[in-house]
């Protein structure tokens, strides 16, 4: 799947190699205008046909653009849609590095602002669900895809053993936690909900479902008003 498919044209390692050095990140106004169009063209190919059969030619024909065109920003396919796993990531990495709890929080505050933090992620997750999913088979065999989804990954973890830790010396979670392990639990509880939930579209109750999220991460801590 890594390979550029057949169906594609190869592009140029000469004249086509130098211009996308210089303007696969838009270095015009117009150039991005014709990459974000070149992006929006290539999520619509890959949430419909998946990333084994979608081509270049699909997207430079949603786009309304030339192959000429396509080659001057990305090299692959491969190298488009992992521009667009980035984007994706970069969504994520914006409401999960918020801290749960601030030096400031009080108690009653807490469950609101975690509520709030896996609503945030779930509502991205949700938008991008065709992609979260196309990303989860990506990551098994290209090392690009695994090193982005790995990195926000480990982001959200942090971001989760810190809040932890604050929470330890206020008391409001338990002593005995080894906080980065609980961490990675609870992040990967609700990112694997997520993808079941919205990437293979099991269906759930929303509002009970984000609040028993919510309840679970909080009893798994031993948060004293878990139940509240």
């Amino acid at each position: 799947m890594a390979a550029q498919s057949s169906q594609d044209p190869s592009p140029d390692t000469g004249t086509g190699a130098k211009r996308r050095a210089q303007y696969s990140q838009g270095a015009s106004e117009k150039g991005k205008r014709t990459r974000a169009l070149l992006l929006a063209a290539a999520r619509s190919v890959f949430e419909r046909d998946g990333y084994v059969e979608a081509r270049v030619a699909d997207i430079v024909s949603a786009a309304g653009v030339s192959h000429g065109t396509f080659y001057t920003y990305f090299e692959s396919k491969l190298e488009i849609f992992r521009a667009l796993i980035a984007e994706v990531n970069a969504e994520l990495m914006e409401v999960i590095t918020a801290p749960v709890v601030s030096d400031d929080s009080v108690h009653h505050g807490i469950a609101e602002r975690l509520r709030a933090s896996n609503e945030a992620y779930l509502d991205v997750y949700r938008k991008n669900a065709a992609l979260m999913m196309l990303n989860e088979q990506q990551a098994s065999i290209d090392p690009e895809v695994r090193k982005y989804r790995i990195e926000a990954r480990r982001v959200q973890v942090n971001r989760v053993t810190e809040s932890l830790r604050k929470m330890q010396r206020m008391g409001l979670a338990r002593r005995d936690l080894d906080c980065r392990t609980a961490a990675a639990a609870l992040v990967g509880m609700v990112g694997n909900f997520a993808y079941y939930w919205y990437a293979l579209g099991e269906p759930f109750d929303e509002e009970l479902a984000r609040t028993t999220l919510t309840d679970l991460w909080l009893g798994a801590i031993g948060y004293p008003q878990a139940d509240a």
